[in-house]
């Protein structure tokens, strides 16, 4: 768990730091005077000016403290660059040239977006490592494993319900929108035939079986002897032990957890056999039960995998591309009410992703590296007040109208949007918690 949350505090650290120095660095080459670079919210942990480098007249060299002042902030859940010129009152302490609204039009853009253009490029670096270390799966996505009638493996998916999904996060999104219901895929086989393929979802709760019955007993699937095996997990029946292997249901042999939730889809009463021969009755009964855990479609996916140099690079192109494809189509579904708002995480979400990546390796936390600097910069550009995009957005109404907007007008509008956020952030925030038990 210590691990977790270092690992947890760092990764959200790199984030946010690099988003942050974005706004500095290119604050700094306008000439604005930036008061401090802070990483972290709420009471100061530590604080440190830097020196630099002056010269006289004379030519003369000294060394003074910066006027910025460098803080690291008790909780890791964000940052800031506060500068000279961003609030409403004017600050007649600093001269008028280093202020923010001093500068020309685009200085102050590049300031605005520096954050999000930081965020999208250390993403790209690090999918690139990823690819160039690690043997990738191309965007493609085809069958790997089917219960699903005239669903073949090694089947291209071209399409969910009509839309085109060219990768596993487009797919994955689109499966979640499905929900429930009865829909469509476009498949390309083996032979060049498109065609398409109804799939019809299991809703699966916390327990790994089907929503809405409890069976009295969990199950999971593990590795043994080199073959992914379903078995027994938490069980109220004496005769189920934690780690028994299922191999059959009502005497059809069970090789997959897919297959597994196939064959008791539709039964309230059954037989499964445990540990080679043993055969135990299960009996289910209906609960309320709303611990969704997701959906089974009756199908795994696989991409085609290489690796190499030109393999790597591909693979950056395509998932930098993939995932912020999903992040636009999120947002959309969110609008319209496609997906809700409890889908969303937050920081205790994260971290619980972050614990998940940990207990993987390396290349699994390097992707949510990349993931999250996706995520956050995408949101960033959105334009939304209190958003970078939001700031860029007030700046290009100034353009277009010839004059800036009234300051005390844009600083009430992100306020109030600022307020938003924060309840936003607080309702995923208890949904996080609710997630938890």
């Amino acid at each position: 768990m210590l691990l977790s949350i270092i690992y947890f505090i760092l990764i959200l650290g790199i984030v946010v730091f690099i988003h942050e120095l974005g706004h500095f660095i290119f604050a700094k080459r306008a000439g604005v005077y930036v008061y401090e670079f802070s990483i972290g919210m709420g009471p100061r942990l530590l604080k440190f000016n830097r020196k630099k480098k002056v010269k006289d007249k004379d030519g003369k060299v000294t060394y003074v403290d910066d006027e910025t002042d460098y803080c690291l902030r008790l909780f890791p859940i964000g940052g800031f660059v506060q500068m000279a010129g961003e609030e409403v009152e004017v600050d007649e302490n600093i001269p008028a040239e280093k202020r923010l609204q001093s500068k020309k039009w685009h200085q102050r853009l590049l300031v605005m977006i520096a954050g999000v253009m930081n965020n999208f490029i250390l993403a790209f670096i690090v999918l690139l490592i990823i690819g160039w270390t690690n043997t990738v799966s191309l965007n493609s996505v085809y069958v790997d494993e089917s219960v699903v009638k005239d669903l073949p493996t090694d089947a291209k998916i071209i399409k969910v319900n009509g839309k085109k999904v060219s990768s596993y996060d487009l797919l994955s999104l689109e499966l979640i929108v499905q929900g429930d219901k009865k829909f469509p895929i476009t498949i390309k086989d083996k032979d060049g035939e498109v065609r398409d393929v109804t799939i019809n979802p299991i809703v699966v709760g916390k327990d790994n079986m089907v929503l809405g019955l409890d069976y009295g007993f969990s199950v999971a699937t593990k590795v043994i002897d080199d073959k992914i095996e379903v078995i027994v997990l938490d069980s109220e029946n004496d005769e189920l032990k934690e780690n028994m292997i299922i191999s059959e249901v009502d005497g059809e042999k069970v090789d997959s957890y897919l297959e597994y939730l196939e064959l008791i889809r539709d039964k309230k009463e059954f037989t499964i056999t445990v540990d080679g021969d043993k055969k135990v009755q299960i009996e289910t009964k209906e609960v309320k039960n709303e611990d969704l855990n997701g959906y089974s479609h009756g199908f795994s996916i696989k991409g085609k995998e290489q690796k190499g140099f030109v393999a790597g690079l591909k693979y950056a192109c395509g998932k930098f591309s993939s995932t912020v494809k999903q992040m636009f189509w999120t947002v959309w579904y969110l609008i319209t009410g496609k997906i809700s708002l409890s889908m969303l995480s937050g920081p205790i979400g994260i971290y619980t992703i972050v614990d998940e990546a940990a207990k993987v390796g390396l290349s699994s936390i390097l992707s949510l590296i990349a993931l999250l600097n996706i995520n956050v910069a995408f949101i960033n550009i959105l334009p939304l007040p209190a958003f970078d995009g939001g700031h860029a957005l007030f700046l290009i109404i100034e353009k277009i109208k010839g004059s800036p907007v009234n300051p005390k007008v844009e600083n009430t509008i992100h306020n109030i949007f600022f307020i938003l956020l924060m309840i936003l952030m607080i309702y995923v925030t208890f949904n996080d918690i609710l997630r938890l038990f």
